[in-house]
C-alpha cells in the first residue's frame, strides 16, 4: 500500500497563517501587526542595535527592515540614533512606549506557544525546538550552497 506524503510545507504554512492571524488580531489595539512582532522581539533584548545588524538577525532584506522600522517610528515605539562613527548608519532604539510594549508582547507569544505545544510533554517541546532549530539551520545551509554560487 502507497503512503501519501504530506509536504511538511503545508504544515509550517498552516502554523505561519494561523499564528499570523492570531498575533495580528491580539496585537490590533496596538497599531501592529504580526509582521511588526520579530523586530520588537529582537529590539527587546538588543536595544540600541543597527538597522543592518538588525537584518542580519531576522534575515531580512534590508529594503524590508527599512519599512518596518518606518512604520514603527510612526507608530511611536522607535526612534533613529545617528552612528557618528559613520554617517550611513543609524542605531535603532525602542522609545518608552516601545518598551512599555514587552510585558505584553512576551505574554502573548507565550500563550501561543503554549497553545501550540498543548498536550506535549516537556520532552517534546524540547525536541520540537531542536527540530526546528535544525530546520532552520538546514535552510540557511541550502540558500548559502545553491544562491550565492
Amino acid at each position: 500500500m502507497q503512503e501519501h506524503h504530506v509536504s511538511i510545507g503545508r504544515y509550517l504554512s498552516c502554523l505561519y497563517r494561523h499564528t499570523q492571524m492570531y498575533l495580528d488580531r491580539q496585537l490590533r489595539d496596538y497599531g501592529l501587526g504580526y509582521g511588526s512582532l520579530s523586530f520588537l522581539m529582537i529590539l527587546f533584548r538588543n536595544d540600541g542595535i543597527h538597522q543592518e545588524e538588525l537584518s542580519r538577525i531576522l534575515n531580512i532584506d534590508k529594503a524590508t527592515t527599512a519599512r518596518a522600522i518606518g512604520k514603527l517610528i510612526n507608530a511611536g515605539y522607535l526612534r533613529r540614533e545617528p552612528d557618528i562613527h559613520d554617517r550611513r548608519a543609524s542605531f535603532i532604539c525602542l522609545t518608552p512606549e516601545g518598551i512599555s510594549l514587552k510585558p505584553e508582547l512576551e505574554r502573548l507569544s507565550q500563550q501561543w506557544t503554549e497553545q501550540l505545544t498543548a498536550g506535549f510533554s516537556d520532552e517534546e517541546r524540547a525536541q520540537v525546538y531542536r527540530l526546528l532549530d535544525k530546520m532552520s539551520r538546514n535552510t540557511v545551509t541550502f540558500r548559502t550552497e545553491h544562491f550565492y554560487k
